[in-house]
């Protein structure tokens, strides 16, 4: 496996990892107060809203997970993705680690938005992605991201999970028990009577309709008295930015290919309801589209490009970070 290339997701919720190529990360951890230790060692998650909170224990995070996929990172190019949210302060720590504590050859840092863009096969496109700690969105055009687009809500997997916490009233419960009510439980669709959910100690709870309910928070924040965007009016933001300062012509090329991803569009018929909402907010403009996108495809996207005949003129190389340090990131991603 020497030198093929390694993808690494690292989310603020979960870990996605694997060989350039792949149509599937062969490693992959879901951020649990349970599953920490084994991904860890018993740190703590070290990212947070994209960001890197502890580089200790991000260090161990990445030994872990090279350990996992059986690589020798100083054999290894390595593409991690960043949020659109990264700083540029973050993002030289994260090389300078890479580089000075694992020693690998090249590194590329890619845009989680982007990627999940890339895994549709097109490069011109609108990028909702909302997971646990962040949601965000952006427009792209020809594979790069339009940075004067982006557009954030406060709607993120972590408010999702407290308001229902909040709905349940019963106060205990620990985070990740109600986190997996929320995706067992809860939906999109129509309440379906009183639900009941055993917990760990072997007592149950009773989810009723109005907990049932809870993600449509996604759509109408207001719901959970919450000030900030919904999904679809921050698609709709995103897209008017680009109307306002490139064109009408540039923002109708991304119409029709607005793409959802991150845990919080899993819920069935998101696309449909997030569709239905941005053409009662755009009306009398036609062919728009919202497509859910595949599980993990910022990783699948990463993996697309790390395989592209022209990845390596993308790759900061040892070499350069040697000669020039930090500097060397300036205007690479």
């Amino acid at each position: 496996m020497a030198g093929q290339g390694v993808v690494i997701d690292l989310g603020s919720w979960s870990v996605k990892a694997g060989v350039k190529g792949q149509y599937a990360p062969i490693y992959k951890c879901i951020r649990t107060e349970t599953q920490q230790k084994a991904v860890l060692d018993g740190g703590k998650y070290p990212i947070e809203k994209g960001l890197v909170t502890n580089w200790e224990d991000f260090e161990q995070l990445l030994r872990n997970t090279f350990k996992e996929l059986g690589v020798k990172p100083e054999e290894q190019p390595v593409l991690l993705t960043q949020s659109m949210t990264n700083t540029k302060v973050n993002k030289e720590k994260v090389v300078q680690m890479l580089f000075e504590r694992f020693n690998v050859p090249s590194v590329f840092l890619g845009l989680t938005n982007v990627l999940s863009l890339y895994c549709t096969g097109k490069l011109n496109g609108v990028v909702m992605e909302s997971g646990g700690d962040v949601s965000n969105c952006v427009s792209i055009y020809q594979g790069y991201a339009m940075l004067d687009s982006i557009v954030s809500t406060d709607v993120t997997g972590k408010q999702l999970t407290k308001y229902i916490s909040q709905k349940l009233n019963k106060p205990g419960l620990d985070f990740e028990v109600v986190d997996d009510i929320k995706k067992t439980k809860t939906g999109l669709g129509p309440a379906t009577g009183v639900k009941s959910y055993t917990l760990p100690d072997g007592s149950s709870v009773n989810v009723v309709t109005d907990v049932q309910r809870a993600p449509g928070i996604l759509l109408d924040p207001s719901l959970a008295n919450m000030d900030t965007k919904s999904i679809p009016q921050t698609i709709v933001d995103c897209i008017e930015k680009v109307r306002a300062k490139h064109g009408e012509d540039r923002a109708k090329e991304l119409y029709g290919n607005i793409v959802i991803s991150g845990g919080n569009t899993e819920f069935d018929g998101m696309a449909d309801r997030v569709q239905s909402s941005i053409q009662s907010k755009m009306a009398g403009v036609n062919g728009i589209q919202v497509t859910k996108a595949a599980t993990h495809s910022a990783w699948i996207g990463g993996s697309i490009l790390a395989s592209h005949e022209n990845f390596d003129s993308l790759l900061l190389t040892k070499a350069q970070y040697d000669s020039e340090g930090t500097k060397a990131i300036e205007g690479k991603f």
